[in-house]
C-alpha cells in the first residue's frame, strides 16, 4: 500500500482548473442580445426546429439539429455534415450555395468560417462572401482564431504569438503577446514573458493602447473584465479582490468569502464556509449564504439551488418562485430563461410563469452564450474540442497565477495563466462517448448531491486532461497535479525526492525518480518535439473511496499517439475533493497495456484506489 501526505492544505493555494470568473460550479454569465432563437425537438425522435427566446417557434421540420440563431443568422449541416448559412427570416433557403466545415456565430456583421478542417479561416459577410483570409498574413502563420468580441478577434500564430484582426481581416494589432484573452467592455488581459518564464500583464484597449499595469503580487487573475472589475485573488491568504481597467485595486471582500463569481448587474454570486449567496459592488451581503448554489440570472434575478431543486429570487434575496426548477439558466435579452420540470424544457418569464410550449430539449449554446469562445483551429479534427488562445493557453477558459520575483516599479505583474474548467451539460452525451457510463450516472439523479457533483467536475477535468496534450496546455497541466505528487513511470511508484523517503517503502524507490517538476519539464519538450499529439480515452471508470468522503479514483485506457513516438496503457489519477475549493490530483500513475513479453497486463496488477493507503 502506497500512502500519500495527509497535510494537503499547503497545497491548495496552487489548485488547479478553477478560475474566479466561474468558482461556483452553477455561476454562468451570457452575452445579452445575441442569442435570438434555440434548436427543440418536441419528443427523443422528433424533427428539429427553431423556438425564439420567448417561446414562439420559428421554423420546424429539420432532420438535423440547427445552430442557436445569433443576430438573425444560423447554420444547418446537409446531409454530408456540411453547414450551411440560413437567416431566420428565410429558415428554408440557405444564404449563399457554398457549404463549409465550420461556420462562426454572427456576433458582428462578420463572422470565420472555415471550408476544410485544414484550409485557413476565413472571415465571411451574412451572404456567406469572403472579407478577408488568415491566408493573407503568411508571414504570421496563424493557426487559430477565436470568434469577435468588441470587434476583435484574437489570434495565435505557430510560433505562440497572439494579437488581434478587426471585422475587415486587418491585423489591428499584431502578434506581439505571449498571452492574450477576448476583449470585454473595451479592454483585453494580454501578457508577456521574461527570460524566465514569467508573465508581465498589461489591460489594452481595442486600439492597443494600455489602458492600464496589473501591480498585484502573488495574486492570481481573471482573464476579463465584468461590470469594470477584474476579479483577483491573493495566494498567501486566498483573499478575493477586484482591480478597475487601470489595474487599481478597488474591492477586497471579506476573508469569509472563499469564492466569488464575476460581477454581473452590480451583483456577485459568492460562497463562504455556510454556503453560497450573493453579494453587492461593496462586497455586503444581498442574498444570504443559506443555499447550495447560487449565480446571477439576469437584472434583479438570482438562481439558488436547495435539495437539488432550483428557485428565483430578486436582488433582496426575496423568493420569486418556489423550489421548483430542476435546471434553469440565464435570462435572455428579451427577458426569458429556459427552465427544466420533470424532463421537460420550457422559457420562464422573470416570474418563473411558464411561456409557450413545452419541449423534451432546448438546446442552449455556450459558445453563442459567450460562456465560452468559439475557437477555430487549422486541421483541428472535432469542432466541439476546446481551443486555446495561443497554443499554449485557454484563452477565456483560464485565469492567471503570479509567480515571484522583483518587480520594476512601472512593470506589470509577472504571473502565468490558470486554466478554467468549463463546466458542461453531461445530459445528451452520446453512448459512443468514453464517458458515457459515468455521465448517466451522474444526471440520472440517484446519486447523493455532493457525490454527483464531485463526479461532473471529474468529468469535466479529465475531458480537459485529453485536450490540454492535443493543445499542448502546459499551463494546465502544471496547475493540475499538487506540487508532491507521486509520479508512476512504466510500474514504478515515486514522489519529489524530497518527500521520498517519507511517503514510500525503501524497497519501492528503486528506479526513475521523478518530481512533478521533472515530468513537467519532459513534457514541454515532447510539445516542442512535435506538431501533433492525439490522446484518446476509453474504458472510463471513477470509484470513490468507501470511507473517505472526498476522495476518488479515476481509472482509464489511454491511447498516446505523437509524431514521434505511440504508446497504450492505463492511467490512474487519484482526486482529492475534500476542500472543494480546490480539487487536485495527488497520483498519477501509468502502465502499459502489454508486458514485455507481449503479454497483456494482468487486471490485478493495475492500478486503482485500493492500492493507496489514504488514512
Amino acid at each position: 500500500m502506497i500512502p500519500i501526505p495527509q497535510n494537503l492544505s499547503i497545497l491548495r493555494a496552487l489548485a488547479a482548473g478553477l478560475c474566479l470568473a466561474c468558482l461556483l460550479a452553477a455561476c454562468r454569465r451570457t452575452d445579452g442580445g445575441t442569442v435570438e432563437a434555440l434548436p427543440f425537438r418536441q419528443g427523443s425522435d422528433s424533427l428539429w426546429g427553431l423556438a425564439a427566446t420567448d417561446g414562439t417557434v420559428l421554423a420546424q421540420g429539420f432532420a438535423r439539429r440547427p445552430s442557436a440563431v445569433v443576430r438573425g443568422m444560423f447554420t444547418l449541416p446537409d446531409a454530408e455534415g456540411r453547414l450551411q448559412l440560413f437567416s431566420a427570416d428565410r429558415p428554408t433557403s440557405p444564404a449563399t450555395p457554398r457549404t463549409f466545415f465550420r461556420i462562426g456565430h454572427f456576433f458582428d456583421d462578420t463572422a470565420p468560417a472555415q471550408e476544410t478542417p485544414d484550409g485557413p479561416i476565413v472571415l465571411i459577410d451574412k451572404q456567406g462572401r469572403d472579407i478577408a483570409s488568415t491566408a493573407q498574413y503568411p508571414q504570421y502563420d496563424i493557426v487559430r482564431l477565436h470568434n469577435f468580441s468588441n470587434g476583435r478577434a484574437l489570434f495565435a500564430t505557430g510560433e505562440g504569438k497572439c494579437g488581434y484582426l478587426n471585422t475587415e481581416g486587418k491585423a489591428i494589432i499584431p502578434p506581439l503577446y505571449d498571452v492574450a484573452y477576448d476583449f470585454s467592455e473595451g479592454v483585453a488581459l494580454v501578457g508577456m514573458n521574461n527570460s524566465r518564464g514569467e508573465t508581465a500583464f498589461q489591460l489594452i484597449g481595442t486600439d492597443g493602447q494600455t489602458a492600464g499595469n496589473v501591480r498585484l503580487s502573488d495574486c492570481l487573475l481573471d482573464t476579463r473584465l465584468a461590470d469594470d472589475r477584474l476579479l483577483f485573488k491573493e495566494l498567501h491568504n486566498g483573499h478575493l479582490g477586484c482591480i478597475d481597467r487601470r489595474g487599481d485595486a478597488v474591492l477586497y471582500l471579506p476573508g469569509t468569502i472563499r469564492q466569488a463569481s464575476r460581477f454581473r448587474h452590480g451583483v456577485a454570486a459568492v460562497r463562504t464556509a455556510k454556503g453560497a449567496g450573493c453579494i453587492d459592488r461593496q462586497g455586503q451581503m444581498l442574498v444570504p449564504d443559506l443555499y447550495r448554489k447560487a449565480f446571477v440570472a439576469g437584472d434583479d434575478r438570482i438562481a439558488v439551488r436547495q435539495d437539488g431543486r432550483w428557485a428565483l429570487l430578486d436582488a433582496t434575496g426575496t423568493a420569486v418562485t418556489a423550489f421548483c426548477f430542476d435546471s434553469i439558466g440565464c435570462f435572455y435579452a428579451d427577458g426569458h430563461a429556459v427552465a427544466c420540470s420533470q424532463g421537460r424544457y420550457r422559457f420562464v418569464d422573470r416570474d418563473g410563469n411558464a411561456v409557450g410550449s413545452d419541449f423534451a430539449c432546448l438546446a442552449e449554446d455556450s459558445t453563442a452564450q459567450r460562456l465560452r469562445p468559439q475557437v477555430f483551429t487549422i486541421a483541428q479534427e472535432h469542432d466541439d474540442t476546446p481551443a486555446p488562445s495561443a497554443p499554449t493557453n485557454h484563452a477565456d477558459n483560464e485565469e492567471s497565477a503570479a509567480t515571484s520575483g522583483k518587480e520594476p516599479d512601472n512593470a506589470p505583474q509577472k504571473s502565468r495563466p490558470r486554466t478554467r474548467i468549463e463546466d458542461q451539460d453531461w445530459r445528451n452525451v452520446a453512448r459512443r462517448h468514453p464517458f458515457y457510463q459515468e455521465a448517466a450516472k451522474v444526471v440520472s439523479g440517484k446519486l447523493e448531491e455532493q457525490d454527483a457533483d464531485n463526479r461532473r467536475m471529474i468529468l469535466n477535468y479529465v475531458e480537459h486532461l485529453r485536450t490540454s496534450y492535443t493543445t499542448k496546455d502546459i499551463d494546465f497541466l502544471e496547475q493540475l497535479f499538487s506540487e508532491n505528487a507521486l509520479i508512476v513511470v512504466g510500474t514504478v511508484v515515486h514522489t519529489a525526492p524530497r518527500q521520498a523517503s517519507g511517503y514510500l517503502p525503501p524497497a519501492q524507490v528503486v528506479y526513475n525518480v521523478k518530481s512533478k517538476r521533472q515530468y513537467l519539464d519532459r513534457l514541454k519538450e515532447v510539445f516542442k518535439a512535435n506538431r501533433d499529439i492525439d490522446v484518446r480515452f476509453s474504458n472510463f471508470h471513477i470509484m470513490r473511496h468507501p470511507t473517505l468522503p472526498g476522495i476518488y479514483g479515476v481509472s482509464l485506457r489511454q491511447e498516446y499517439h505523437s509524431d514521434l513516438y505511440s504508446d497504450d496503457g492505463y492511467l490512474f489519477l487519484l482526486w482529492d475533493f475534500r476542500d472543494e475549493t480546490a480539487p487536485q490530483i495527488h497520483v498519477r500513475t501509468w502502465q502499459p497495456r502489454m508486458k514485455p513479453d507481449h503479454t497483456p497486463l494482468p487486471e490485478s496488477e493495475i492500478f486503482n484506489i485500493r492500492n493507496f493507503n489514504l488514512q
